[in-house]
């Protein structure tokens, strides 16, 4: 365990020296979710006590309709340095019930990032399964503040000034509808372990169409041997 700590620490000290405020913010995301195996990530400014987005990775609009909810219902608790975990979103009554005719997060986290005393940023990474997280898991996402904190700095206005839907059309225009669908299916199928079979499940469709799909986005099929662990 801590010689994990302290490759988390290493990483924090190497990419603070990171140029591009939102390149740094999604590949910091990239890492939060390899470490505890999250399905998307995101990281919202919240000025003027609105919840705005500024950088995503693999994010649909049921995360956009979650994290403004999670702000209205547990606000005092992230101004307060506490994170919220939902580790079953349809069990928790403190929030509405998500919308039936989209796929939703089985469980998330959102974790506040502070500057001082001012809460600048929400870090949040979701996954379809539930109880995806466990206690050490939420002891190591408030490492990556500082960084998620420069990223917002660095941007200076803080990101996408626009509601959660306007925030969402500007994240498809002008993101090409071929790289949203690839990389949507390299994150599922790394954070499964190249399991077509469940990968399928998991997208609604068949196994013949993840190959096809492997085809078409000319991505190399991967090996992975059964005793290989999950990366860490």
């Amino acid at each position: 365990m801590a010689r994990r700590a302290d490759l988390i620490d290493q990483f924090t000290e190497l990419v603070v020296g990171g140029d591009d405020p939102r390149r740094l913010a999604e590949r910091t995301l990239e890492v939060v979710m390899s470490l505890i195996n999250g399905r998307s990530g995101a990281v919202f400014t919240c000025p003027d006590d609105t919840v705005t987005l500024f950088a995503s990775r693999g994010i649909d609009q049921a995360v956009l309709d979650t994290v403004p909810a999670v702000w209205d219902a547990h606000r005092d608790t992230l101004r307060g340095g506490e994170s919220v975990y939902i580790p079953d979103r349809l069990a928790d009554r403190s929030l509405p019930a998500p919308d039936t005719r989209r796929p939703a997060p089985a469980s998330f986290v959102v974790v506040p990032v502070f500057e001082d005393e001012s809460l600048l940023a929400l870090l949040y990474v979701d996954s379809l399964e539930p109880h995806f997280c466990d206690a050490h898991d939420l002891g190591r996402l408030p490492k990556f503040s500082r960084i998620i904190a420069k990223a917002v700095n660095e941007n200076g206005a803080g990101g996408e000034q626009n509601g959660s839907g306007e925030a969402w059309e500007a994240y498809l225009e002008r993101t090409p509808v071929e790289d949203m669908e690839r990389e949507k299916l390299l994150l599922l199928l790394n954070r499964n372990e190249w399991n077509i079979a469940r990968v399928a499940r998991l997208m609604g469709v068949t196994r013949r169409t993840i190959y096809l799909r492997l085809q078409r986005y000319n991505i190399p099929r991967e090996r992975v041997p059964k005793s290989r662990q999950r990366a860490s």
